[in-house]
């Protein structure tokens, strides 16, 4: 058994930090499109921005799933929008389709640029690896992907130690030297939106919690852990800023520059880790949710064959989309599910999901 700790703080912070960072935000093209494009100061105050818009839109949806004991994204959704629950199942469906083609086209792209291997084999290896941690449930999801946290954060480390004790006066110069380029804000709180659009998936993982100040201080330690790797990736880009900021995959042509082999090696093989846990994460979330609602139909819960297929549909559908390439996923479908995720979310659990927790007062119970 896992300290309560653990389990209340860094299982949640892990989660969420594994399922968003995989893909695009673990290969830098998001924090390029979102974050450094807009200038060294431009990216800094946009990562500001995240980490508050992740730690109140989070800390938010824990203590209202806390509340009203809402662990499934049906559930929470449900009582937070009424019969509007239907908008944010079109936008998750979507984003789904969008997160697994953007993982697949990811992984596919750096094994094959990295090891020689066939982007077919990238991606059908990534196929495998859903199906595998989905087949085994909920915990063994939490404990891959609460570790895999710790891989990428100490791979984080390492990058930006390197890059530090190498270009650390280039980019002090560059900080120093200003540079904002005008609409980081609306950037950064579409990033915020579509990321934090997940958190109902990943309830599962915060099911822990048994009081307000836990579900705030998980939310906030939460927040800044899914922001902390933009905020490395953004500076560790300004030593080679601008021209970072046109390649498909930032983070992985900043390591080849360093001539470190060995690093690059072990950078592919963590990205590809986290990749398969974006995957891993959000449909165990579905799994969750198509459990509940199997439980209130047929009262039992989904077998393991079920959870299996169910990763397996999904993972082929998506891989499909992933023919369109990773830099038109990130820059037209994320940004585009912003807004839809902006009306069936963020605005209502910062709105109705903070009326009804203060009227609801200290005490769990029932949806109102």
């Amino acid at each position: 058994m896992l300290p309560r700790w653990l389990r209340v703080y860094v299982i949640p912070a892990g989660v969420f930090q594994s399922v968003i960072v995989g893909g695009a935000y673990g290969t830098g093209r998001e924090v390029a499109e979102y974050l450094s494009r807009f200038g060294p100061l431009g990216g800094l105050y946009a990562c500001a921005l995240i980490i508050l818009g992740f730690s109140l839109v989070i800390a938010a949806s824990f203590e209202f799933a806390r509340m009203f004991q809402l662990w499934d994204y049906r559930g929470f959704i449900k009582c937070l929008l009424g019969p509007g629950w239907v908008l944010y199942e079109i936008c998750f469906v979507t984003l789904l389709v969008i997160a697994l083609a953007v993982t697949g086209a990811a992984a596919g792209e750096v094994l094959a640029d990295r090891f020689a291997i066939d982007r077919n084999v990238g991606t059908l290896l990534m196929l495998f690896s859903v199906v595998f941690f989905n087949y085994f449930g909920r915990r063994m999801v939490e404990l891959s992907l609460a570790a895999g946290s710790v891989a990428l954060t100490v791979t984080l480390v390492g990058l930006a130690g390197y890059v530090f004790a190498h270009h650390g006066g280039t980019i002090l110069g560059r900080l120093a030297g200003g540079g904002v380029a005008p609409g980081w804000q609306t950037s950064a709180l579409k990033f915020t939106i579509y990321n934090s659009a997940l958190v109902p998936v990943l309830l599962y993982a915060a099911h822990e919690l048994e009081t307000r100040r836990q579900a705030i201080v998980s939310g906030l330690v939460t927040g800044l852990a899914g922001a902390l790797p933009a905020l490395v990736f953004h500076l560790s880009f300004m030593s080679h800023y601008p021209e970072i900021i046109a390649e498909k995959i930032p983070a992985y042509w900043l390591i080849q520059q360093f001539d470190r082999p060995w690093f690059l090696a072990v950078y592919v093989v963590v990205l590809f880790v986290t990749i398969v846990q974006t995957g891993v994460g959000i449909l165990q979330g579905v799994n969750e949710r198509l459990d509940a609602w199997w439980r209130e139909s047929r009262g039992r819960a989904l077998g393991h064959g079920a959870q299996a297929a169910i990763a397996t549909g999904a993972v082929l559908v998506s891989l499909a989309c992933a023919k369109l390439g990773i830099v038109a996923l990130v820059a037209q479908g994320y940004g585009s599910l912003a807004y839809g995720f902006a009306l069936c979310f963020t605005l209502p659990v910062l709105t109705i999901g903070l009326v009804r927790i203060r009227r609801a007062g200290a005490a769990a119970g029932a949806c109102p």
